[in-house]
């Protein structure tokens, strides 16, 4: 290559997310271009180490009279593998499909994010996504992959794939966050010119679509499929969600053998949300699993859950539980409607009230500091009234 084409040298532009932006010369447009480059990191100075390697390679290439052109994307490729991203880029933009643009997406950001959780969720939504695309143009086979080019996906069958989604409305908007950052990323690699998905608008989220309580049927449903997968220690760690109301994060994952006392569970402050140190009566049910499994023989400083599926000296991780309790939610497909981990506390909450009809036992159960919050907390799913009946109210005067 001759260096006499015109260029800005790349630079790197220092903002709250940093990129590296240069322009180069067109052939056929006959003037210089705007690129842009997102870094690779998960720290700022990580993403800006990457940017200095990025702005050296590219300004050496622009000296040596890198340009762009409509018919030769040779160039292309070659500066992807001076920056260590061999990314193979279409001949024109227009031939891309929208799953071979999902897949340098998924290339990129694989980089950054969580493997096994935020890339899978990803995943989740794009399977969503190919199902409305596979039913649009008639494809039977399941794992076909849809044909629609990038630059096809326009606000239309945006519009369309979402009045069609069932999803619960917190699942929602976050997928349609996804479809926004994924065009963006999308229109700033300049494979197509705009997001379909950008006027779109969130639907409201009701405060009982968070942690949406189980029904008897699913929570029967759940236990069997659980069990019959020889999971006894999520089962396990399900029943002290369930019965003690407590929450699955630090609450329940850093419990140990010396938190579970003769008749009731302790809740260590700096574990619990609000910091302080709570108590929690043992039912029945609970304690029969407690004594069948000789629990309280284990050393005191011992953390319940561990990764050997037995007491011992490390706690699990926080995603442990949740990654298994996803796979359950999949397979009985209710991923996806605002069921989660945490949902077995509102439903033990519930299932207590509608048993008992008594607020203050479910306020002292769920080491709430008050019956109104209580109160609220069961209206937030609408059973503070359920099973009354009105009709047997006397008149005092009579």
């Amino acid at each position: 290559m001759k260096a006499e084409y015109p260029y800005t040298p790349a630079r790197i532009v220092d903002s709250d997310e940093p990129y590296v932006v240069y322009y180069i010369w067109h052939v056929q447009r006959e003037k210089k271009i705007r690129k842009r480059i997102s870094l690779v990191g998960t720290t700022r100075e990580s993403k800006l180490e990457d940017g200095a390697k990025i702005v050296k390679e590219i300004n050496t290439l622009l000296k040596k009279g890198w340009h762009a052109s409509d018919e030769d994307y040779a160039t292309e490729q070659e500066i992807a593998q001076a920056i260590g991203e061999p990314v193979r880029k279409p001949d024109k933009p227009e031939a891309i499909s929208f799953m071979e643009a999902y897949s340098l997406y998924r290339q990129v950001k694989a980089k950054d994010l969580r493997e096994d959780t935020t890339i899978t969720l990803y995943d989740s939504y794009i399977k969503h996504f190919e199902r409305f695309l596979r039913q649009r143009e008639n494809i039977e086979d399941p794992l076909q992959t849809p044909k629609i080019k990038l630059h096809e996906i326009t606000q239309p069958i945006a519009n369309a794939f979402f009045d069609q989604s069932h999803q619960g409305g917190r699942y929602r908007n976050n997928m349609l966050g996804f479809f926004r950052s994924l065009f963006k990323f999308l229109i700033n690699r300049e494979l197509t010119l705009k997001n379909p998905f950008l006027n779109i608008e969130t639907v409201p989220v009701d405060e009982s679509d968070d942690h949406r309580p189980f029904t008897q049927a699913q929570a029967q449903e759940i236990r069997d499929l659980i069990l019959k997968k020889g999971d006894d220690q999520l089962w396990l760690f399900i029943q002290f969600a369930y019965f003690l109301f407590i929450r699955p994060g630090k609450e329940l994952r850093l419990l140990q053998i010396g938190d579970i006392l003769e008749n009731q569970v302790r809740v260590i402050s700096g574990n619990g949300k609000n910091r302080k140190t709570g108590y929690v009566d043992i039912p029945r049910a609970l304690e029969q699993t407690i004594t069948e499994l000789k629990l309280r023989d284990y050393p005191p400083h011992y953390y319940l859950f561990t990764v050997n599926k037995k007491p011992g000296h490390k706690p699990v991780g926080k995603n442990y539980f949740y990654k298994r309790h996803v796979e359950i939610m999949k397979e009985l497909e209710l991923f996806g409607f605002d069921y989660d981990l945490y949902s077995w506390k509102p439903t033990g909450a519930i299932v207590l009230y509608r048993h008992t009809k008594d607020l203050l036992r479910v306020q002292r159960h769920c080491r709430h500091s008050t019956p109104d919050q209580t109160y609220t907390y069961l209206r937030k799913y609408g059973e503070v009234f359920v099973g009354t009946d009105l009709t047997d109210f006397p008149a005092l005067w009579e």
